[in-house]
């Protein structure tokens, strides 16, 4: 049996902004009651230009404990804080309905204060997926951690610390020693003049420590590479 679930499907938005500053990002955040405290479990997101868009979240299953209801949580956002959103939904999900593959349509509600032209509705936009698999050595292996692996632009200073930056997410809330990770990316908001990094990272769940990091710099979208055998190390302090 295998570690990990997971859960697919497709989100729709009744609208994508077309804004360059902040850009829009749909995203999907995965909760469950754990030892009576709700507990995220994973996470996904991606910049977008339009809708439809896939997701694909994986769940570790060594870390659900007994739980038998998952809250799925979708917003669109451009910017941060609860301002920035701008449609959302939420849906519950029974582990056995995870359990037999059922795929989900999530279908986003626009907040009262967005503007919405219901004569006009988002383009589907040209997606490429990145899949991978990470595992991390014994000795840097945590009680319970967060595995992130995030697409990122390389900006002109060398850095990715810009909002902007972040292409594509998908994190997930860990026990084990490895585990998957599918990024879902619009080509349209792949930048043709900067390079891109994938980067990831096994964090507490604080994200103020790093425990085992590894980047994969260069990405050609054009020959994706194979992100089968990721190992995460210890990192440079």
């Amino acid at each position: 049996m295998s570690d990990t679930l997971e859960i697919r499907g497709t989100l729709f938005a009744p609208f994508v902004p077309a804004v360059a500053e902040p850009p829009t990002r749909l995203c999907i955040i995965v909760t469950g009651l754990l030892e009576g405290e709700e507990q995220m479990l994973a996470t996904c997101s991606s910049q977008a230009t339009g809708a439809p868009l896939p997701f694909r979240l994986h769940l570790d299953r060594n870390s659900l404990g007994d739980i038998a209801e998952l809250t799925l949580e979708a917003r669109c956002t451009a910017g941060i804080g609860e301002d920035a959103v701008l449609a959302r939904t939420t849906q519950k999900v029974l582990i056995t309905d995870v359990l037999q593959g059922i795929a989900l349509e999530l279908n986003l509600v626009a907040m009262d204060s967005a503007p919405v032209d219901p004569e006009k509705h988002p383009l589907p936009p040209t997606v490429i997926e990145l899949t991978g698999l990470v595992s991390i050595p014994p000795e840097l292996c945590q009680e319970v951690a967060y595995l992130d692996a995030t697409l990122l632009v390389v900006q002109e200073d060398g850095h990715s610390t810009r909002y902007s930056s972040n292409l594509a997410e998908h994190s997930l809330y860990l026990k084990g020693e490895s585990a998957p990770f599918s990024l879902f990316i619009d080509v349209a908001t792949l930048p043709k003049d900067r390079p891109t990094k994938l980067h990831l990272g096994l964090y507490n769940l604080e994200r103020n420590t790093i425990y085992a990091g590894n980047v994969l710099k260069n990405l050609d979208f054009s020959n994706p590479p194979d992100l089968s055998m990721i190992a995460l190390r210890k990192p440079r302090r």
